[in-house]
């Protein structure tokens, strides 16, 4: 009777342990053991990391010049912005070493900030000696920018010239000695890009007006260079060193230097720059990654200003005497000036002047007007004078518009539209495609969280809208203004609301007249939420080879009590 009891339990106890482990089996077949990953958890609740400072202690400034002081005014105040945009970024006097030239006339004095005259054994001083009795070290960088006329491998400053190979040198010492291993390096020349080669290195970021064989232009205010303009614009409204770049290249293209200036940008240490993709971003073969995840400064006391709107290209006669030009400026910044300047139909700047010395910065000589702001609305309004300017609007065509707006902190915005001139005055009809591209992500990418999914799209007359569609369903549908820029389209989604592996994302530009243009690229959303390669179905299997097991120990029991 006991045994038989005995007997009983343990087969209730089979049973049981065996129908919880066949609930277990079924219930988990085929899924995914959930095991987060911090990383990914944080990348899906918060998206994309965020940019840091780059954590420079100091910043060396260098003034060139030749035997001709050819545009000496134009470098000093360049040079000047630029300290007054450090100085914005919360860097101290005492962090900053401005090299000046010695030569000074009444009408183009030594700058105010100078703190030791232009030669190349004050530049090898500065760099080995004094950055490190500012705190550059293992773990605080060094910045520079160097601003003159240019050459291929040599910067012009009085005396000796100083050669990439030399500054290579003394950044290679100053690393050595203090173990600073952060430089940024700014240089505003014709053929900057010669430098990029051979003081490319690890951790440092070259950025240069232009690349090896082009020259560089005076910006659209006469005060500075556009490049430089562009970039320290962007470094003042607290934007990261790449986006600043960006926007470098942007403002070049605005005021009308693009296809004859070239900036490049080199951070991943392969001594060769590349200018923004297509579409004006980076990265872009592979540099401009590590430039999008530093700023330079505080990261605080951020004067944003903004051209909000300015007219879609629009068409005039030449019975028209006066142009109109407006535009929209937002800021939260004092505004210095706004200016307009037009840039004529198969128009190029004047060639660069070369001699034994170097490259002459280029100068356009455009026409220029000061638009005026009379309500104080941020409404800002002018014309072109044909009495004027009559002889830069003889010809049938397009002319760039563009408009520049710069505030009392350095902070400068430039955009551009075109007035198109034809006999009568109106627009033709409308045939071309408009155009369209995403921006992010990139094709073929691995996407896995929260994506933001951003196009951009344009039209030569007027855009009507943009549409964002995953596997052809419409994500986003959104109509576009009456007047430029044109805004990003964003739709932001998260990979986890959606099947894993290949998606389709389209991106559609529709334009006034019906026009459509569109663009897909294929993503895959990938797991994020489990061990790479491990699935429970391994666990599953495990699970019924037990019962199995059980099962027949269970029934050779029965089978050794049977006999």
């Amino acid at each position: 009777m006991k045994n038989r009891v005995e007997n009983k339990l343990k087969n209730s106890h089979y049973k049981k342990l065996f129908f919880l482990m066949l609930v277990i089996s079924l219930f988990t077949f085929g899924t995914n053991i959930s095991i987060i990953d911090v990383e990914s958890e944080n990348m899906m609740m918060n998206g994309p990391k965020t940019a840091v400072s780059a954590n420079l202690a100091a910043w060396i400034i260098v003034a060139g010049d030749r035997s001709d002081h050819d545009k000496l005014d134009i470098i000093r105040s360049g040079c000047d912005q630029a300290y007054e945009a450090l100085i914005n970024r919360g860097f101290s006097a005492a962090d900053i070493y401005y090299l000046d030239p010695s030569y000074a006339t009444a009408g183009n004095p030594q700058s105010i900030y100078r703190d030791a005259d232009t030669t190349r054994a004050n530049i090898q001083w500065a760099i080995e000696t004094w950055a490190p009795t500012r705190g550059v070290d293992a773990t605080h960088g060094l910045g520079m920018y160097l601003f003159d006329h240019g050459g291929t491998g040599y910067m012009c400053i009085p005396g000796t010239d100083l050669s990439d190979t030399n500054l290579n040198t003394y950044l290679d010492n100053l690393e050595a000695s203090s173990g600073c291993n952060r430089f940024i390096i700014v240089y505003e020349a014709c053929h900057a890009g010669s430098f990029i080669n051979p003081v490319s290195k690890d951790n440092r970021i070259i950025l240069t007006a232009t690349d090896i064989t082009h020259g560089s232009y005076v910006s659209p205010g006469g005060d500075w260079a556009t490049f430089s303009e562009g970039f320290w614009s962007s470094i003042v409204q607290c934007k990261t060193i790449g986006k600043a770049f960006e926007d470098a290249e942007a403002f070049v293209h605005t005021a009308g230097d693009g296809g004859i200036q070239f900036p490049w940008i080199d951070d991943n240490h392969d001594e060769t720059g590349h200018e923004v993709d297509a579409w004006g971003n980076l990265p872009n073969g592979g540099d401009g990654n590590d430039a999008l995840d530093y700023w330079i400064g505080t990261g605080t006391n951020c004067p944003l200003i903004l051209i909000a709107w300015l007219p879609l290209r629009y068409y005039i006669n030449l019975s028209i005497f006066f142009i109109p030009v407006w535009a929209k400026v937002d800021t939260d910044d004092i505004m210095k000036k706004v200016t307009a300047r037009l840039i004529p139909p198969n128009w190029t700047p004047p060639d660069i002047v070369k001699d034994d010395e170097g490259s002459i910065i280029g100068q356009h000589y455009l026409p220029a007007i000061q638009l005026d702001d009379k309500d104080g609305d941020g409404n800002y309004t002018g014309f072109f004078d044909r009495r004027t300017h009559g002889n830069f609007l003889s010809e049938f065509g397009d002319y760039k518009l563009s408009i520049f707006a710069k505030g009392q902190s350095g902070a400068t915005a430039g955009e551009s539209t075109y007035i198109t001139q034809n006999e009568d005055g109106q627009a033709p009809p409308d045939t071309t495609l408009p155009t369209i591209s995403i921006t992010n992500p990139e094709a073929n990418a691995g996407l896995k969280g929260i994506v933001n999914i951003t196009a951009e799209g344009d039209d030569d007359q007027a855009l009507d809208k943009i549409q964002l569609y995953l596997d052809g369903v419409l994500l986003e549908d959104e109509p576009m203004p009456d007047y430029y820029p044109y805004p990003e389209v964003v739709h932001s989604l998260d990979t986890a609301d959606y099947s894993f592996g290949l998606h389709n994302i389209t991106a559609r530009a529709v334009d006034k007249a019906s026009n459509i243009q569109e663009t897909t690229i294929l993503v895959t959303f990938e797991r994020g939420d489990q061990i790479p390669g491990f699935q429970i179905i391994t666990f599953s299997f495990g699970t019924i080879l037990g019962i199995v097991i059980i099962y027949l120990v269970k029934v050779r029991k029965k089978h050794k009590e049977l006999i």
